[in-house]
């Protein structure tokens, strides 16, 4: 049994760490049942025989941790939307919008120049009001949690992402929203 966690930072800088402990990854695993408070004013603090490091949670754009382990009786409950990220070089099919579902890439981009691909799959809101609630409301969520096609969990800050884009359009933007074609 293992796991290994990767942080990346607002300063673009990524720690890769691993854990092989049985009872250390039990602690890891059980402080994930408050994942939604991951990014608020606690310091994370990373331990080992040779270090400590000490990461304020505001300067975190994301942390993975990959394993094989079982996630689901220490996460959160998740929505019903899945959201997977999607490694370097893969193709993905085109996004799909059905009158009850729909899936898609979404880019997230973070402060410092980090970004995330990822493949989004779940109901699609019923009515453009609570379409466009979803839009609105994404930068305001605690975190954002993603699966690791290898196995495991990501956790997103969404108060360093700067941007996010959806690869497809919507039929209505939200009021004040400004319609504008991509030039690059």
């Amino acid at each position: 049994m293992s796991i290994n966690v990767t942080i990346v930072t607002t300063a673009n800088r990524t720690r890769r760490f691993t854990q092989t402990d049985s009872a250390s990854i039990q602690d890891i695993l059980d402080s994930l049942r408050r994942a939604g408070q991951m990014f608020s004013n606690r310091t994370l603090i990373i331990g080992s025989v040779q270090e400590t490091e000490i990461f304020a949670p505001s300067t975190i754009t994301r942390i993975e941790i990959e394993t094989q382990l079982d996630l689901g009786a220490y996460l959160p409950q998740l929505g019903e939307s899945r959201l997977t990220s999607i490694p370097e070089g893969s193709s993905m099919p085109p996004p799909e919008v059905t009158e009850t579902h729909f899936s898609g890439r979404v880019d997230f981009y973070f402060e410092g120049g980090d970004s995330l691909p990822v493949w989004v799959f779940g109901p699609r809101p019923i009515g453009n009001n609570e379409r466009m609630a979803q839009l609105t409301r994404l930068f305001e969520q605690p975190v954002i949690m993603y699966k690791l096609p290898s196995g495991g969990i990501g956790f997103m800050n969404p108060s360093v992402m700067t941007r996010a884009r959806i690869a497809s359009a919507t039929e209505k933007l939200p009021l004040g929203s400004w319609q504008l074609n991509p030039v690059d």
